[in-house]
């Protein structure tokens, strides 16, 4: 079969506990020592960049295949059930010693959240277990890799050798590699960060006054479009000719993970969709992130094709 797209990235299962007992200051979390908090919502859901990611795609319309790699156990099972529930082909790994990764979500009455996180198998995620000589698609998604750098140099080989595209989201141990990332991003059509790790990327700090400069930096390094999404104040695109910006509706949050996921994977196909319309592309994959956020999980509000959710779409600036 030759898919529309196949995903290579993490896949975690998820357990969220929202209490109004979980109060922040500033950037942290505060729990108190010792005490014992009643929890009145407890949500389990699957996760990872990878899995959420092909749930978008084939919600999309496209022929989707997903490679990740989970353990022996039932959470690996539900990651796999729910994958063949949306109708993603699985060509799931099954590590033999490592449990599935999980992630434990402490989420606050303001929708706010602290991970608490175990990698596990999805740091294990083999280049010699992909059957690359019978793999065939037009695209290929990569989220995280967990620092193989091994997969990132057949995946863009195979892309090479079968005319296929690569959309990629990288991790942050990928980000931290610095000016080694650069030989492989010009081969890359879409590369999608936020805009700590665009910074990361060419090594110039973060500002706002910096933006112009970072993206002059990676247009150089990126044969195709950078995609650099900016929080609460929505996300930019250059094609190396042009800049787009967009901001974000005003919708309520009930949890933020899994928007990074949406946006980038319906960025994505909006952009295929529309032959390349970048203004599309961004449209959809705001879209798609706003709806996320209204729900627990990162596939719940994930949407399907034709439906633009109950918000308007954003005004794109060129």
């Amino acid at each position: 079969m030759i898919y529309d797209v196949v995903v290579i990235g993490s896949a975690t299962r998820d357990a969220f506990f929202k209490s109004g007992d979980f109060k922040t200051r500033e950037r942290e979390m505060i729990l108190p020592l010792g005490a014992k908090l009643a929890i009145p919502e407890v949500i389990f859901t699957t996760g990872g960049g990878g899995t959420n990611a092909a749930v978008t795609f084939i919600r999309q319309g496209f022929k989707t295949a997903c490679i990740s790699r989970v353990g022996d156990d039932v959470s690996g099972g539900e990651v796999k059930k729910e994958l063949k529930q949306e109708g993603v082909d699985d060509f799931i790994q099954v590590d033999p010693v490592y449990k599935t990764a999980y992630s434990l979500i402490l989420v606050t009455s303001e929708g706010e959240r602290t991970i608490l996180e175990y990698r596990g198998a999805s740091d294990f995620l083999s280049e010699k277990e992909i059957d690359w000589k019978n793999l065939k698609a037009e695209w290929l998604y990569l989220d995280s890799l967990a620092n193989n750098e091994k997969i990132l140099e057949e995946a863009i080989n195979w892309a090479k050798q079968n005319s296929a595209k690569i959309a990629y989201n990288p991790g942050k141990k990928e980000i931290s590699w610095g000016k080694k990332l650069h030989s492989y991003l010009n081969e890359v059509n879409i590369f999608i960060v936020n805009e700590d790790e665009a910074a990361a990327v060419v090594e110039i700090k973060y500002s706002q006054e910096n933006e112009n400069k970072i993206f002059e930096e990676l247009d150089k390094i990126v044969k195709g479009i950078v995609v650099m999404s900016r929080g609460p104040r929505g996300v930019a695109v250059s094609d190396g000719k042009k800049r787009y910006s967009a901001g974000v509706p005003e919708a309520p949050v009930i949890d933020r993970t899994g928007a990074g996921d949406a946006f980038g994977s319906g960025f994505v196909s909006g952009y295929i969709q529309s032959e390349g319309n970048i203004e599309h592309a961004i449209q959809l994959g705001t879209a798609n992130a706003t709806s996320v956020v209204g729900d627990f999980g990162a596939k719940t509000g994930i949407l399907k094709k034709g439906d633009w959710g109950k918000y308007e779409r954003v005004v794109v600036k060129s």
